[in-house]
């Protein structure tokens, strides 16, 4: 009863001229994929060929290939064609790479997923969507979105500039842990908020605002005269962190959060950069520490990475 009415109601919503429809079910030893698309978009010659040239989807690294070959089903209301095709494989990862009309800016594309019958999300793409993961388990949320919060750390030279400016001035290993996890916990919240659209961002003002956190970073060590001050750098890392979540917000944007599995996914994220930060102390605490003169290393370090944060402050917010 729930898989009818939810194909029902998602095919009265693909009548509307600027969506097209994808219902995926994922069953034992069974994949079935039903897309309603509107027939003005499609060639009458071959509808079934160019929708099956059209729709990329892979299962489990594997391309969505039909058993049966795939046919059409015209629907009759509104002139919507609805294309159906089945494998005999029980998905698993289900990874779709493009909307079904990139062509066509106006158009998206809604896609919907059931397992054993039950509602596992709906994603909506558009022109400028990429290859996105639909119909995650909790478990595969929570996993595919560790190693994205590591990548995004360790390839981010803003928030590696930010924490290598809270860890220059040393202090006592686990006194630095918590400076770092006071970042996460703070960064945690508006990242959290943003996602849930509690609040709305404006991502030029949050990046020039992350820019002049490196800047006050670095001058905190420079106006702290060789002390340690560890208290003063964990205010700035929970303080800035707010601001580092939202830009966090911004690159997960591009990802195809999974909606029915939102805190999964962010709890996978946010240990991903936690693992990331970690990392980064492990690695960088241990080499400051074996550096013959650290006062001049903190001093010369903490200009160039204020340097760098000068350098993005004006590019993010006046050029």
């Amino acid at each position: 009863m729930i898989r009818l009415f939810l194909f029902a109601a998602m095919a009265a919503r693909a009548h509307d001229l600027g969506i097209t429809g994808v219902n995926i079910e994922a069953n034992a030893g069974e994949t079935i994929v039903r897309i309603q698309v509107h027939g003005i978009h499609v060639h009458r010659k071959d509808p079934v060929a160019e929708i099956s040239n059209r729709f990329k989807l892979t299962i489990d690294g594997q391309p969505f290939t039909p058993t049966t070959p795939a046919q059409i089903k015209p629907e009759g209301i509104n002139d919507v064609i609805i294309w159906e095709a089945r494998q005999s494989v029980r998905a698993g990862k289900m990874v779709l790479n493009a909307p079904i009309f990139p062509d066509i800016p106006s158009e998206k594309t809604l896609v919907s997923v059931l397992r054993d019958g039950q509602p596992f999300g709906e994603t909506i793409l558009d022109a400028d969507s990429g290859p996105t993961t639909v119909g995650e388990t909790t478990t595969q949320a929570l996993t595919r979105f560790v190693p994205i919060g590591i990548e995004h750390i360790l390839l981010g030279p803003d928030h590696i500039a930010f924490l290598l400016a809270l860890l220059l001035p040393g202090g006592r290993f686990r006194a630095l842990v918590t400076v770092i996890t006071g970042f996460t916990i703070s960064h945690s919240i508006t990242l959290a908020l943003a996602v849930l659209r509690l609040v709305t961002p404006v991502p030029w003002l949050v990046e020039g605002i992350i820019a002049l956190s490196i800047v006050a970073a670095a001058g905190e060590n420079l106006l702290s005269k060789g002390e340690t001050r560890t208290t003063v750098r964990a205010l700035y890392a929970a303080g800035f962190g707010l601001v580092h979540g939202f830009g966090f917000a911004g690159a997960l944007g591009d990802t195809g959060l999974p909606h029915h599995a939102l805190g999964w996914a962010l709890g996978g994220f946010n240990i991903g950069v936690e693992i990331g930060q970690l990392a980064i102390v492990v690695v960088v605490v241990p080499l400051l520490a074996k550096l013959p003169n650290r006062a001049l290393a903190v001093k010369y370090g903490s200009m160039v990475i204020m340097a760098a944060g000068l350098f993005w402050t004006v590019q993010r917010l006046f050029l």
